[in-house]
This record gives C-alpha cells, structure tokens and sequence, in this order.
C-alpha cells in the first residue's frame, strides 16, 4: 500500500513536470455572476442543494432526533473531558503538522534538488495509508525504543524511565502529522506557487535571508493558505478515529471520536449520535470561519508582488 501511493505520488509529479502557476498579481478574484433564469436556475439549485441534503442536512436531522430522547448531557465532566482532549490533540497536531509542511515546502522551494523534493513526495505518502498501519507502524518500534530506554537507565543508573514516548500523547501528535501531511504541504505548495520567483530574487538582494523570506515576505502573502491549511488538518484530526483507538494513553482520555465508535460498537446508536453532532459542530465552527474569511476578501487587494517587496524593504 505504501508503494501503491509512492508511485501515485511520483506519476502525479511527473505528469506535471516542470508546470508552473503564478497568480495575475491580485488575490481571490471573482468572475461575474452569471444569472439562471427559469428552470435552468431551479435545476441548478437542486442539483447543489441535493449534496447539501444527503451529506449534510438529512443526517444531521437523524442524528438530532436520536440524540433527544438519549439523556447525554454535553454539559457533564465526562463529555467535557472528551471535548476538550479532542480540542487539545486537534489544535497541538495542526499546529505540529502546519510547522513541518512550512519547513518542507519552504526548503524545497529554495533548493530543489531531487532529494528534497524526493522528500517532499515521501512526506505527503501517509494520507493514502490508513491510519491504522500509520499507528501500528509508528507503535512498534517506538515501544521497543522506550523499553530498551527504559531497561538500560534501570539497569545503569537504577532510574525507572517508564514509557517516554508511548505513554505520552506525542506519539499520536506524530502520527496526525503523518497522517495528514499531506493535505498541509499541498495547501501551502499551492498557494507557495503563485509567488513568482521574482520576489524571492528581489527580497535577497535587500538583504533577506532565508528566514526573512519566510517571515517577511512568504508568511505575510500566503497568511490565508496557511490559515486554510490549519483548519483542514484541524477538522481532520478531530474526527480521526484508528490512529487514535491504537496510540491513545489511557491517561489522557478518549476523545469524541472514541467514545463515538465505542457507544456505537456496543449498539448505543442513540447515545453515540451526542459525540457525532459534536463533532460534526466543532468541525462546522471553522468551515464558518473560513468561508467568512475568504468572503472579505473577495474584494479586490493588493499586489502580491507589492506586497512582497514591500515586506522584503521592511
């Protein structure tokens, strides 16, 4: 499977070669409207609303009327828990995995030798792996490390380091950024694409290194691909459920994903629909965000390459 989606990635690269795309200079740029008049405008709100209806609306109402006659309060300690370890694990592993696809596809850009970008295809192969063989590929040499860590401070110095990394929720974090590398890199590579390598040029003769490019001219032209990018993971991440199930510290808690497939394992539809409708509120919350944020700016903005000289003088 994991060769299966290495050659995919590669055949996509190679069937791109060496295609290019840089934006005409402004941002989020509309076309105008075309108006549907009679039943061409009603075939084509059924045909987007029916999506709506099927994906969104009927199952949601289904599980809306399961969830009233359950008893679940969302108010309790325990739902609370769930919520806020979902929240936490959600918000590290974005934040984690947004970081390593800045890292990557930054450093592939300004050296783009077959080896980085080698690495790049490799990095983004964990989204078409199952989160299940990412968990048990992540688990077992790591409990090795750990009880080997742990055998030889016992042994040498007497001191008990117990499970360092597996008994901690890193390991899980780790797997979200394999996991979902991919949709971040990909995000970022696309927006990174439509800065013209001109402005690079222009901002390391005023003196940017690497770094300032980043930060001053990169982060400040692509701050709504990042931020798009942060929420995709985010909302993945909180509805992941296999990685979670396999590398989860019972410590830590379930998350809502867990305690959603566990109600439902045991055939408690009615008290698994409170955990789904939370989730699927808490994944809506930054889709709202999002689509409000790419609503202001639809406006026409400032040139990209304005921008990014400007920042490279600042």
């Amino acid at each position: 499977m994991l060769s299966f989606a290495l050659l995919l990635a590669i055949l996509e690269r190679a069937q791109r070669k060496n295609e290019r795309q840089y934006g005409a200079g402004r941002r989020h740029e509309t076309m105008p409207p075309q108006q549907l008049i009679g039943w061409r405008g009603w075939a084509a709100t059924a045909t987007c609303f029916l999506p709506v209806f099927f994906g969104f609306l009927l199952p949601t109402g289904l599980l809306i009327s399961l969830a009233w006659g359950s008893g679940q309060l969302m108010l309790t300690p325990r739902y609370l828990g769930f919520l806020t370890n979902s929240l936490q694990l959600a918000t590290v592993g974005a934040l984690v995995t947004m970081a390593a696809a800045l890292i990557i596809g930054f450093n592939t850009r300004l050296r783009p030798t077959p080896g980085n970008q080698l690495l790049a295809r490799l990095s983004s192969v964990g989204y078409a792996v199952p989160g299940i063989v990412i968990g048990m590929g992540l688990f077992v040499p790591f409990a090795r490390f750990d009880n080997a860590l742990d055998s030889f401070m016992e042994g040498t110095f007497g001191i008990d380091t117990g499970l360092l990394i597996t008994g901690s929720m890193w390991l899980l974090i780790i797997a979200y950024m394999v996991r979902f590398m991919a949709i971040a890199l990909s995000t970022y590579e696309a927006g990174q694409a439509t800065i013209h390598p001109n402005v690079d040029a222009v901002a390391r003769t005023l003196g940017r290194g690497p770094g300032g490019l980043l930060r001053g001219v990169h982060l400040p032209i692509l701050r709504p691909t990042v931020f798009t990018a942060l929420l995709i993971v985010f909302v993945d991440i909180m509805k992941e459920l296999p990685a979670t199930m396999i590398l989860r510290n019972v410590y830590f808690g379930d998350t809502l994903a867990v305690q959603a497939y566990q109600l439902a394992k045991d055939e408690r539809l009615r008290e698994a629909a409170v955990p789904s409708l939370v989730i699927g509120a808490v994944g809506l919350l930054p889709v709202i965000l999002l689509c409000q944020t790419l609503g202001r700016r639809r406006s026409p903005g400032a040139e990209a390459t304005g921008i990014g000289v400007q920042a490279a003088r600042s």
